[in-house]
């Protein structure tokens, strides 16, 4: 059995980005790009108006006061999109935003320090040599590098994109990550149930959001029971998949069979099996497929551990695979109110927490129930609480690294 820090090591050291595909402007919010944007043109591409009013000559304004305005008669007007007229001596120009600057003029008045009457403008206040002026070039130079190559594209990077005349974009492949749950007493949402045994499966779908969360593409590859056929029959259908999980049937009862069959169905060569951790112990990880390039999560069934794992380990996998840079959730130290202690201290513990943000910095509150098969918990925490091997007791009031999972209470504070 491994500790937490080598068992997410070895499934870091053994996943590599995917291949890049390219995708319009449109279907690249969330991706990350595979290639460097350059620019291919200054931006602004000429001189132009920050707002509307008057281009003039510095020179022609200077000293101008209310009680005594500076002259100019209006030639004409610069349009955004237009051609703007020349200004000489004396000679004034209507502008707006966006609009190039007249050749002879180096300075924008705002319109509210000016009046216009019988065809000239009276400028009241002298401004800055430049005032109200957007230089070429000010936001990028041709030949920039606007965003580099793993950036994640929001918003912004659209725009930049759009700026940069990038129609179409190279971005990394989003992992397809199959998902088959396993177990004989599993049914899925909408099956009658039958005996007190059987349970509606929740980590399918927990899981099936989770890969979403994370950028990848989730499949249900099924339902397998536990019998050979079954489970041989749902691993076939893995094979297009660049990770694959399963759920159940990885510990060491009669029925676990997964970790034995995908090894001789799907070739997996299996690199940890059990985990120093709670939840979660039984976790298996191993790599298949050509070059070894595919992922296989062998997870725990009951759906803490499943969620955990998940987080943990599977969700840092889909983001290096999709060529994220940072691909770890965020830790951070919150002060745990109310405590919490355990009988035994012999393997490292993720407690269910839920995380405020206060003037006095994070505080953290523990779950009642830790099961690992108390789903609540997960409803009630947007974070795991990490208690270290050798920890029986954490104190109240004593800090805690937490994994957070869930960071949208961050903006309910702003």
């Amino acid at each position: 059995m491994i500790k937490f820090e080598e068992a997410l090591k070895i499934v870091l050291e053994n996943m590599k980005p995917l291949p890049y595909e390219k995708v319009s402007i449109i279907e690249s919010l969330g991706r990350v790009l595979a290639e460097d944007v350059i620019a291919d043109r200054d931006q602004p591409p000429a001189d132009n108006s920050g707002m509307d009013g008057f281009a003039v000559r510095y020179e022609d304004i200077k000293g101008a006061t209310e009680e005594n305005p500076a002259v100019l008669e209006l030639v004409g007007e610069a349009k955004a999109g237009g051609e703007p007229p020349a200004i000489e001596k004396g000679k004034a120009a209507a502008i707006y935003t966006g609009g190039l600057i007249p050749e002879g003029a180096d300075t924008v008045v705002q319109k509210e320090l000016t009046k216009v009457e019988d065809g000239k403008v009276f400028i009241f206040q002298e401004l800055k040599k430049g005032a109200n002026i957007r230089k070429q070039g000010e936001d990028y130079k041709k030949g920039d590098i606007l965003l580099k190559k793993g950036t994640k594209i929001r918003a912004a990077e659209t725009g930049i994109l759009a700026s940069a005349n990038k129609a179409f974009v190279y971005v990394y492949q989003k992992p397809k990550v199959g998902i088959i749950t396993t177990g004989d007493e599993i049914l899925d949402i909408g099956e009658p149930i039958t005996s007190p045994s059987q349970i509606r499966t929740s980590n399918t779908y927990a899981l099936y959001s989770q890969i979403l969360e994370a950028g990848g593409e989730p499949v249900i590859l099924g339902f397998a029971k536990d019998n050979p056929e079954d489970l041989k029959e749902k691993l076939r259908n893995a094979i297009t998949c660049d990770i694959l999980l399963t759920t159940g049937g990885v510990s060491v009862g009669d029925y676990d069979l997964v970790k034995d069959f995908v090894c001789t169905e799907l070739g997996v060569e299996i690199l940890f099996w059990k985990v120093a951790q709670k939840p979660g112990k039984p976790l298996a990880f191993g790599i298949w497929g050509e070059d070894k390039r595919k992922l296989f999560f062998g997870i725990p069934g009951n759906p803490v551990a499943a969620m955990f794992v998940t987080e943990a380990y599977v969700k840092p996998a889909i983001r290096k695979m999709r060529g994220e840079t940072k691909v770890l959730n965020p830790v951070i130290k919150a002060k745990l109110i109310g405590g919490y202690k355990r009988k035994k201290g012999g393997r490292k513990e993720f407690i269910r927490v839920s995380v405020e943000l206060t003037d006095e910095g994070f505080i953290a509150k523990a779950f009642g129930k830790q099961g690992s098969n108390i789903l609540t918990g997960m409803v009630f925490a947007n974070g795991f609480g990490i208690v270290d091997i050798g920890v029986t007791e954490i104190k109240d009031g004593e800090y805690i690294d937490v994994m957070l999972f869930d960071t949208s209470f961050l903006n309910k504070e702003l």
